[in-house]
């Protein structure tokens, strides 16, 4: 009988302290969550040897985009715009010259319920655009 007890009550901690741990994770005011708690939608937009890659982190007010663009055979431009009913963000480009690997962190805020719905990630070569994908939480399309 007495193991019973304290098996119950080892239980009864146990659940109480990841009880615990939910609350301090999901609590307002006790610090942020972790990265795990948001949305990462990847892409991938290639021409030929080029690419812009990376990810888009889904915050409830912003999105952090993070990545690299390599340039092959001359210069190339990532461009990112960050889109809802409530918020469109000016265009953001980083530019990579040719035979180089250039990594970049955009940012976009919207400080409105839901935040951005879209973001517009496109490669451009000069004035040549040479592809892009529209993503969401969910991930990105032509």
């Amino acid at each position: 009988m007495r193991v019973n007890r304290i098996g119950g009550v080892a239980a009864v901690v146990a659940a109480g302290l990841m009880s615990l741990s939910a609350t301090a994770t999901a609590a307002p005011g006790l610090g942020h969550a972790s990265a795990t708690d948001y949305p990462v939608t990847g892409f991938f937009v290639p021409y030929g040897a080029s690419v812009v890659k990376g990810s888009i982190t889904w915050h409830n007010r912003d999105v952090v985009i993070t990545g690299e663009v390599r340039a092959r055979s001359s210069e190339k431009q990532a461009r990112f715009r960050g889109e809802s009913d409530s918020c469109v963000t000016p265009l953001e480009t980083r530019t990579a010259q040719a035979g180089e690997d250039r990594g970049f962190r955009v940012d976009f805020d919207c400080n409105y319920p839901g935040g951005l719905t879209y973001v517009y990630v496109a490669l451009w070569e000069g004035d040549v655009y040479r592809g892009g994908v529209t993503c969401t939480r969910q991930g990105c399309v032509e």
